[in-house]
């Protein structure tokens, strides 16, 4: 019997293609998710290996001209579907042969992040997980949805990336597992978000404002799940965590800048923002003016 090829990473998976994506996540700091978009994939012919990480492809504006896939024991001949989904379980060899240019976003999942949420939002067992493969899918709006706020914030995202990044991670499986993986909904969850808890949340983002925070930093200090974390902060506080976050570093530049004694680019750099263009498209958006106009 032949021997089963390893399974390869998306670092590898991505190698394997003629040309290079233009927009990726590598170097942002994400965790559990690896996100790139290429707004005009060129017409290729590709084979792939098994991949370790479940893969799924949003497919913005596709040419109507023919695709051929085949991916473990599945196959699609046929003209693309804009603006649906397409999934590829772990382990599934594929071949692929576009004659088209598309616009195509590839999301790679790690199986601990698929894992943690299945677990926490479902109380599933992750061994007993199954997802189908699915091309050019349009019955799922929900997941389409997730997978198109991930590709707006690889594209524009600024300061709180990392946070907001992995908090729409976390959607995304959600709501892959409750539409694709055939869940009925959401665990429910009980409690509130122990004051102590938010106090200590609130002072690390106060202490930490000027390096990236990840969705993990926060709910290691509220001794939560990420999933738990992310929903029980959202109802204390009525603000997703990289909202509050957004909002903490805004107030904390209004102070700066009443102060006088900083330019706005050192203001950018002292309350986590990566350049002055995310100080001022986020402070226009909570404040409703820009920086230079603020007093």
């Amino acid at each position: 019997m032949a021997e089963r090829p390893k399974p390869i990473t998306p670092d590898e998976w991505f190698a394997n293609y003629p040309f290079r994506f233009r927009h990726s996540r590598v170097g942002l700091g994400w965790s559990g998710i690896r996100v790139d978009a290429e707004q005009a994939m060129p017409a290729c012919e590709v084979v792939q290996p098994p991949l370790e990480n479940l893969m799924l492809i949003l497919h913005g504006d596709i040419a109507p001209e023919g695709v051929a896939i085949r991916c473990g024991g599945s196959r699609f001949d046929g003209t693309g579907t804009s603006h649906s989904l397409t999934v590829v379980p772990p382990g599934a060899d594929s071949r692929w042969r576009r004659t088209n240019v598309c616009d195509s976003t590839q999301f790679h999942l790690t199986p601990a992040l698929v894992s943690k949420v299945a677990q926490e939002a479902f109380d599933l067992d992750p061994a007993r997980l199954t997802l189908p493969v699915l091309f050019y899918s349009r019955s799922h709006p929900a997941v389409v949805a997730a997978q198109a706020a991930l590709r707006e914030e690889l594209l524009t995202g600024g300061p709180g990336g990392r946070l907001c990044a992995e908090s729409l991670a976390t959607v995304l499986v959600v709501q892959l597992l409750r539409h694709v993986g055939g869940k009925p909904g959401v665990r429910g969850l009980t409690g509130v978000l122990a004051p102590h808890a938010l106090r200590a949340v609130e002072g690390f983002v106060a202490d930490n404002l000027h390096r990236g925070i990840g969705l993990a930093d926060l709910a290691a200090v509220a001794h939560l799940s990420q999933y738990h974390f992310a929903r029980l902060f959202k109802q204390a506080t009525g603000l997703a965590p990289h909202q509050y976050v957004i909002h903490q570093r805004v107030e904390r530049a209004k102070q700066l800048i009443r102060a006088g004694r900083l330019t706005l680019v050192q203001v950018a750099a002292e309350v986590g923002f990566t350049d002055q263009s995310g100080l001022t498209k986020h402070f226009k958006r909570v404040v409703g003016v820009t920086p230079k106009r603020f007093r």
